[in-house]
């Protein structure tokens, strides 16, 4: 049976296939590791140091802090870390690293405004109520206020800050939540804390329990589409750069083949030969476009000036037409929200509002509706096999391949 995880569902929502590869056939590949991680795995690792300490009554200094997470960047570093910013040094990451340290020491030392009763805890607990789904996560902090309140600590390193609204949204700390109440029944009100040491910033939140109800059956409802998908279809985007799977995937297997295989070496002339003509045509098309219009707007002004409805040629006239078209906001444009609410306050939505069938796959296969509405939409579905054949530079390449 498997166990699930917040890092499991993320990856299927990046991409089925890599879950496929991952989860389910069990690939072993060796794994990419980027800067970012590595300093955020050195932080986590200094912090919980830090805490198993506290419990016995020894408080590091400040400079013993700093120096246990030097000690275990170097242990740690190996040259296959990846550094995707070109103008950022290893060195400089961890000088980063060292200033979070420092901001977080300075904001809590002594570190007794709470009890630690928990520090990087795994927590397996079931996520629907006759046990058939589980769920797991790890902790980095659970903590017991001086008034009883618990609290749930996640530690992040990366510069990104989301909002309170989001964090008020957020998928991992609410299930560990869910978690918690379930290992520990006697815990009363719980917050979640969020450190965001990079901006020496710590925000939180609280759940209401219809809130944490309806999370619950969100992500059963999501576990449940991703175990109903038979397809695991590959998405091609920015994740792929520092992806193990690229070797086996189909969207990059290719690249890979081409210094080893001669078949494989022979199809890049092929997509170099489709790109050169789709180029070609796109020139082309383009320049026919511009003189068409061209030529329609010189007939429809001598038209108007004219007084004619028709302008005649050797063997075909233009006939010159008038009219409006009219415009309203579409899906995401400004205003398309207070259209809505007009039409339905005066009870004519319904007259023009229709069903959108392209957004029925996304709702039907992606977990979100409950079993039984799929069950029921399932009969209305056909399917069609489509080829569509697009190109696209190579994201590796400043030239050809």
């Amino acid at each position: 049976m498997p166990v699930y995880s917040v890092s499991r569902l993320g990856v299927y929502e990046t991409c089925p296939r890599q879950y496929r590869f991952q989860y389910l056939d069990r690939l072993e590949v060796p794994e990419v590791e980027t800067v970012e991680r590595f300093l955020g795995n050195r932080v986590h690792d200094t912090l919980e140091t830090l805490y198993k300490n506290i419990r016995f009554g020894r408080v590091p200094s400040l400079e013993g802090l700093v120096e246990l997470f030097r000690e275990a960047w170097r242990e740690n570093w190996h040259d296959q870390v990846l550094i995707r910013a070109p103008d950022l040094t290893a060195e400089e990451y961890r000088r980063a690293g060292e200033r979070q340290l420092e901001g977080y020491y300075r904001r809590y030392a002594p570190f007794d405004r709470d009890h630690t009763l928990a520090v990087e805890r795994r927590i397996l607990f079931p996520l629907d109520r006759d046990g058939g789904v589980w769920f797991q996560g790890v902790l980095d902090r659970l903590s017991r206020a001086r008034d009883g309140l618990w609290q749930i600590r996640d530690y992040k390193t990366g510069q990104y800050l989301p909002s309170q609204a989001a964090l008020d949204e957020d998928r991992q700390l609410g299930l560990y939540e869910l978690g918690v109440r379930h290992l520990w029944p006697m815990a009363g009100e719980i917050e979640l804390v969020w450190h965001f040491l990079a901006h020496d910033l710590e925000l939180r939140s609280r759940r209401a329990p219809a809130s944490l109800e309806a999370l619950r059956r969100e992500t059963l409802a999501r576990i449940r589409g991703i175990e109903r998908d038979e397809t695991f279809p590959t998405r091609v985007a920015a994740h792929c750069e520092t992806c193990s799977y690229q070797p086996v995937c189909p969207a990059w297997r290719h690249r890979e083949e081409i210094a080893a295989s001669p078949a494989a070496a022979e199809a890049v002339g092929w997509v170099d030969r489709l790109a050169e003509l789709k180029a070609q045509k796109q020139a082309a098309v383009a320049e026919l476009d511009a003189e068409i219009e061209a030529l329609e707007r010189r007939i429809a002004d001598y038209a108007d000036a004219q007084g004619l409805e028709a302008v005649f040629g050797t063997a075909h006239y233009a006939r010159i037409s008038r009219g409006e078209r009219f415009h309203y906001p579409l899906k995401d444009e400004p205003g398309r929200e207070e259209l809505e609410d007009l039409l339905r306050r005066h009870g004519r939505w319904g007259e023009v509002a229709a069903l959108d069938v392209r957004a029925l796959p996304a709702r039907v296969h992606g977990g979100e509706w409950p079993a039984e509405l799929v069950d029921a939409v399932l009969p209305f579905e056909s399917r069609e096999e489509t080829v569509t054949v697009r190109v696209a530079k190579r994201p590796d390449a400043g030239g050809s391949p």
